[in-house]
């Protein structure tokens, strides 16, 4: 088997990409970027061409790159981190997405029934008022992390990461609808083991760097159960289940990617800014995602579909936002129809992330 093409920054620049390896990222009269450039930040640089991406993410679902390569489980697994940055703005937000991703758990805890969930977990992965088997664990670890008292911590987080080690070994056994649930209850439940002490703080570095390997073999299995519809690239409504259901995976890996962004920002690993999910659609209107009712949902729909009847917002269209000034007119357009989780994206997008020495 051959190693998955180097699409990521994994060493702090900007590398070459492999014209023929990944069937062009790059476009044709896009230089690289000069040296010394400080990238933005989780979704990449300027250089991706979507049309590209997005035949070949139609062709073969998400690329290759959602293998987490040999370069960066060497990162991960064989380097000490550096010393974190100390620019202001890359820490405020920083703390911004770890503040937000703890809410996540917190929402689970502090509610006794399903009608809020954290927006990367859909209504209609409840059945009967319950969670699938995987979400209802975490459901239940996050009531007891949330009332833990002094001195439980270190209990707690064992607890926690013996379901994340059960997970891991069992998540290839389980079908699309587990193990999209399996996914998501690895995010949160990673988010209070890395984020969820009382000062913010979580596991060893260590132990921390070899989960978030474990997570993208999560992350490409997810992947290749699809993360595309016919009926989106033909611009007509799909089956309100069928999207919702690709809708939640889509948010899910969009979710670990920016995990991983801040935790290695956070704790001096070289930033991962990666291609792959270039030709993704962004998460969609905030109205569409929290509607339950199906006929509803159609009618709304519809009637998104005349508002972009130009093309889907897609991710790699971050790439394009400048740090400074105006949006521009579909940027901003997506931006009023966001809810929370695509303001935690948006405030991601180009912060200046200084390169590794």
């Amino acid at each position: 088997m051959h190693d998955p093409p180097e699409t990521c920054n994994t060493s702090g620049g900007y590398k070459a990409i492999e014209l023929d390896a990944i069937s062009t990222y790059a476009t044709p009269n896009t230089s690289p970027p000069p040296p010394g450039f400080h990238g933005p930040g989780a979704f990449g640089p300027d250089t991706v061409d979507e049309e590209l991406v997005l035949d070949r993410a139609r062709r073969n679902g998400l690329s290759a790159t959602a293998v987490v390569s040999k370069e960066r489980r060497r990162v991960l697994l064989g380097n000490a981190p550096e010393t974190p940055s100390t620019d202001v703005l890359v820490r405020h937000t920083v703390h911004f997405v770890i503040r937000v991703l703890r809410s996540w758990p917190r929402l689970l805890a502090a509610t006794h029934h399903t009608a809020q969930l954290p927006p990367i977990i859909h209504n209609v992965q409840v059945v009967d008022g319950s969670l699938p088997k995987p979400l209802a664990h975490c459901y239940t670890l996050a009531k007891i992390w949330d009332g833990e008292v002094g001195g439980s911590g270190e209990l707690v987080q064992r607890t926690v990461l013996d379901e994340v080690q059960r997970l891991f070994r069992e998540f290839t056994s389980y079908d699309e609808a587990n193990l999209l649930a399996a996914a998501q209850s690895l995010l949160i439940l990673l988010i209070i083991l890395f984020f969820g002490g009382a000062d913010g703080q979580g596991s060893g570095v260590k132990l921390q760097a070899e989960l978030v390997t474990q997570l993208w073999d999560v992350k490409e299995r997810l992947a290749g159960t699809g993360l595309f519809l016919a009926e989106e690239s033909n611009h007509t409504r799909p089956r309100w289940r069928s999207w919702a259901a690709v809708s939640a995976k889509r948010r899910t890996i969009l979710a670990m990617h920016h995990f991983e962004w801040a935790w290695s920002l956070r704790t001096g690993y070289p930033v991962l800014t990666c291609f792959e999910l270039a030709a993704v659609p962004a998460p969609v209107a905030g109205y569409l995602w929290r509607e339950t009712n199906e006929t509803r949902w159609e009618s709304l729909y519809d009637d998104w579909l005349r508002v972009w009847k130009d093309g889907v917002y897609k991710i790699g269209e971050f790439f394009h936002i400048q740090a400074e000034g105006s949006l521009d007119p579909r940027s901003e357009k997506w931006l009023s129809e966001a809810d929370e989780f695509g303001m935690m994206l948006m405030a991601e997008s180009k912060d200046p992330v200084t390169p590794a020495a």
